[in-house]
């Protein structure tokens, strides 16, 4: 991977200053391009093509178009030879190259025919205008500012923030990370500025300064046309092997993330047909509630790779915390954040590149949620007023125990549209308002545009748009780049995906067997006690961190902190005073003020 960004008025010094804060994400070579109308820069990563003809900002012989990118086309190779008999000539072995041509070629078509993980921006010279993109799935970020007069584009916030631009917190943003611990799609947290979504594009037109185009490539289907198992396995099977084999390219060491769940432990499985001497790793806590590790160990011995076990002690966790606020520069309150962060650093020493089963649960309905949300079903088969009244009841008591069968009631109180967002969130509306004053409701809202009426195909829609490139690929991206290590995670094929939306909701979750179908492909390939072993999700003992090693911490900046005004204080102090503390409602906080404490001061 690498880091990108622009902006368009000529200033070099800036750009270079700007390109400094990408220093992680790409070390091994850095380049600038201006001109009257615009600057660009890119900090490199080398993957492929490691000489200094893979260098970027890189233009054409003509010089009229100029592109920066971070990404992986893993089918370059075919499109250049595509290119080449139309009379194209390449003067690298990069797909970078590729991608201009591509440009010259096909103009925005050219989307259409990529298969990668990507974000980039051209500079059209002729047209005067910058074309942005990013992948189908959002695997690689891109944030852009734009106030009516200056644009700003990065590939990490901190580009935006440290721009000049003015800071401003958009609050819309603000009260959905409360809810669910990152920021919505589009939205960033501060004003004016924003992300291109997943599957999307962006044209800039630099002579009249404005936004010209902002649309959808691809889009997400979800069907129920493969209906016959055999014939799903069969795809599945096929689909997993070319994505995993496709990821495998480049020029420098590649490992795996190994958690010892089935999503990791099937891209490890793959990886074995076509490569010896794999390095893969795996976290491990100290509290056997969370701990995976002996999982991960199993596997690697099956496959014989070279595996690293990393500890997460509670001194590491309290060390971490400062770090983690500088590269997460958007808040992020996910903490399994943490793990993720520790697994990548020593995974980086061993490799370049890591790939990771990322995407497992949302295709093939894995989460234990997705239960609970049938479960919820029953709740239309009687009347609304008990909801109503032993919601009322539940919420009298203020006993802990309590907490998830009053959610349970709260849920039942909302139309259908929006209880999967309550069941996303962690802060119930009692609490939203307590800690904001604000309205609960207004964050559910995205979630109406995914609702169907097959409750599975609502999940998997909701989180395939929303929590997958919210949360879990922000986390894997920062924490992974944060470290220089490009993550790869080959069950977001965009083949695979298509594949996995037309298989009928039956296969996926079957009786309380959730990923039925996935693990029926996997049979013979992976052993039973992985398949069948309950799920334990990539957790951490959250409560205990608050209550020993981050005791101190969360004194200092949820307790004591008073540089704004965002949330009511005298409230925090009550719930945690009632023994009534919601761990991830203090985490967010926390997060949130360190946040606020490193780019907003």
């Amino acid at each position: 991977m690498c880091g990108i960004l622009g902006f368009n008025w000529n200033d070099r010094r800036l750009c270079e200053n700007l390109a400094k804060c990408l220093d992680h994400l790409g070390p091994d070579q850095d380049g600038i391009y201006t001109d009257k109308s615009i600057s660009l820069g890119h900090r490199r990563l080398s993957i492929v093509d490691l000489s200094p003809s893979g260098r970027q900002p890189m233009s054409n012989k003509e010089k009229d178009i100029c592109i920066v990118y971070n990404g992986e086309i893993f089918n370059y190779k075919e499109i250049k030879a595509e290119l080449k008999k139309k009379g194209y000539t390449f003067s690298s072995q990069t797909d970078t190259e590729v991608l201009i041509h591509s440009y010259a070629e096909y103009g925005e078509g050219m989307l259409n025919r990529l298969n990668g993980q990507f974000a980039f921006c051209i500079y059209d010279k002729k047209k005067q205008q910058l074309f942005l993109a990013r992948d189908r799935l959002g695997i690689n970020p891109l944030y852009y500012y734009f106030d009516g007069k200056k644009f700003v584009f990065g590939s990490e916030l901190k580009v935006i923030l440290n721009a000049g631009v003015e800071r401003k917190i958009n609050e819309n943003a603000l009260h959905y990370y409360l809810m669910y611990g990152c920021t919505p799609p589009k939205d960033s947290i501060i004003k004016n500025a924003w992300k291109i979504e997943p599957g999307h594009y962006l044209i800039f037109d630099l002579k009249r300064k404005k936004i010209k185009k902002y649309a959808k490539y691809w889009k997400i289907e979800l069907t129920d046309e493969i209906k016959d198992a055999k014939t799903a396995e069969k795809l599945i099977l096929e689909k997993l092997e070319n994505a995993v084999q496709a990821r495998l390219m480049g020029d420098v060491p590649v490992g795996a993330f190994l958690s010892g769940g089935i999503d990791s432990s099937a891209v490890v499985a793959m990886i074995s047909k076509y490569k010896k001497n794999l390095k893969t790793f795996s976290v491990k806590f100290e509290d056997e509630k969370f701990d995976e590790s002996k999982y991960a160990m199993e596997v690697s011995k099956k496959f014989n790779t070279e595996h690293y076990t990393i500890g997460c002690s509670d001194e590491e966790v309290k060390k971490l915390i400062p770090e983690l606020r500088y590269h997460y520069d958007e808040p992020f309150a996910d903490p399994s954040m943490i793990p993720t962060f520790l697994v990548s650093r020593v995974a980086s020493k061993h490799v370049k590149v890591s790939l990771s089963g990322d995407g497992g649960d949302e295709l093939f309905g894995g989460y234990t949620i997705y239960k609970d949300y049938r479960t919820i079903q029953f709740q239309k088969y009687y009347p609304l007023w008990i909801n109503k009244v032993l919601y009322n009841v539940c919420n009298s008591l203020k006993t802990p125990k309590l907490r998830k069968i009053k959610a349970f009631f709260e849920i039942g109180t909302l139309p259908p549209p929006l209880k999967y967002a309550r069941m996303m969130s962690f802060l119930s509306a009692e609490e939203f308002t307590g800690l904001t004053k604000g309205d609960a409701y207004a964050s559910y809202k995205i979630y109406e545009m995914y609702y169907t009426k097959n409750f599975l195909q609502t999940a998997i829609k909701s989180d395939l748009h929303i929590y997958l490139p919210e949360d879990i690929l922000t986390k894997v991206d920062r924490a992974s780049l944060a470290n220089s290590l490009e993550s790869r995670p080959p069950l977001l094929d965009h083949e695979l995906v298509e594949l996995a939306c037309k298989i009928h909701p039956k296969l996926k979750l079957k009786g309380n067997e959730g990923k039925w179908i996935f693990k029926k492909t996997l049979a013979g390939i992976l052993p039973k006690n992985i398949l069948y072993r309950k799920k334990m999700g990539f957790g951490v003992p959250l409560e205990h961190y608050l209550d020993t090693c981050l005791k101190e911490i969360v004194e200092k900046y949820v307790l004591n902190f008073d540089q704004h005004s965002y949330f009511d204080r005298e409230y925090i102090k009550r719930s945690m005073d009632q023994g009534n503390k919601n761990s991830r409602m203090i985490w967010a906080i926390l997060m949130f003020n360190l946040w606020w404490e490193r780019w907003m001061k």
